[in-house]
């Protein structure tokens, strides 16, 4: 399995990643589990025999999918070889290109098609048109964004700087602090978080504590009760509760086949970066 992520050159206000998957013969059949990562996900998928698994039943999913924001983790089974490649979105980005209440994609797998036709169409001519040139998809996929209207507010606009000020902090930040650089009530800033983002303000600042903890725990070998200590967990049960939360087992369970995809997204150094 190989993952490549690509710069983003002109929608740094709108992507967090584009990136490439290959899933070769020797790693078939796969079955990784998915973390949430904080964001929505635009992918497409160019072969057959992938599926997830949620809690209810099994997705199989192809061509344009949305995935939406996850407060749990999900299992995807990738039973032949082949690629996808898609776009992570910035946290508001997916609510400003569509005007929608991104909370009814959340903890969901979605075929784009049925949930906005004709912005679908467009993304689905780059994909199926430069399948074999990703330089130059990305690139178009740029000039697409950039060129579409976006739904933006006082709205947008406050929660796009509390999403700087959490991940500024990398998490360590509470509701309470957010709310000290609003002037709205917190049962405001918690519907209007939920609709343009996908998540509550605390299910988000807590997934972000623990993605950041995890890429220093990938990263940087450092040792684990050291970073429990350094991202503010009360003590070890209470990241080993967040650890089963959001990967569905156990720490000791870490280092198993199936968390390999999770490896490959928190180890940002084995990483291509291309231009």
């Amino acid at each position: 399995m190989k993952l490549t992520y690509y710069n983003i050159h002109k929608t740094p206000h709108l992507v967090e990643e584009f990136y490439h998957i290959t899933y070769s013969e020797n790693i078939i059949p796969l079955q990784a589990i998915i973390p949430p990562l904080g964001f929505n996900s635009l992918v497409y998928i160019f072969s057959n025999g992938q599926k997830i698994l949620l809690t209810d039943n099994d997705v199989v999913i192809k061509n344009l999918v949305l995935n939406g924001q996850f407060y749990n983790s999900y299992k995807l089974s990738v039973n032949q070889s082949g690629f996808s490649c898609g776009i992570n979105f910035k946290p508001t980005a997916l609510h400003k290109l569509t005007g929608l209440d991104v909370s009814k994609f959340t903890n969901k797998c979605s075929n784009f098609n049925q949930v906005n036709e004709e912005l679908s169409n467009k993304f689905e001519d780059f994909f199926t048109c430069h399948k074999n040139n990703f330089h130059q998809l990305f690139h178009n996929l740029e000039e697409l964004l950039i060129s579409l209207p976006l739904t933006e507010n006082k709205y947008t606009t406050a929660i796009d700087r509390l999403i700087h000020i959490i991940h500024l902090k990398e998490g360590l930040v509470s509701v309470n602090d957010l709310l000290k650089e609003i002037p709205f009530s917190q049962k405001t800033l918690e519907m209007q978080f939920k609709k343009i983002v996908g998540l509550t303000p605390a299910k988000y600042i807590r997934i972000h504590r623990f993605k950041k903890l995890m890429e220093q725990y990938e990263n940087n070998r450092l040792n684990l009760k050291d970073l429990i200590y350094m991202y503010d967990y009360y003590d070890e049960s209470h990241f080993a509760k967040d650890f089963k939360s959001f990967t569905s087992q156990s720490f000791k369970d870490y280092f198993k086949d199936e968390f390999i995809l999770i490896k490959e997204v928190f180890n940002t150094s084995n990483y291509d970066f291309l231009q």
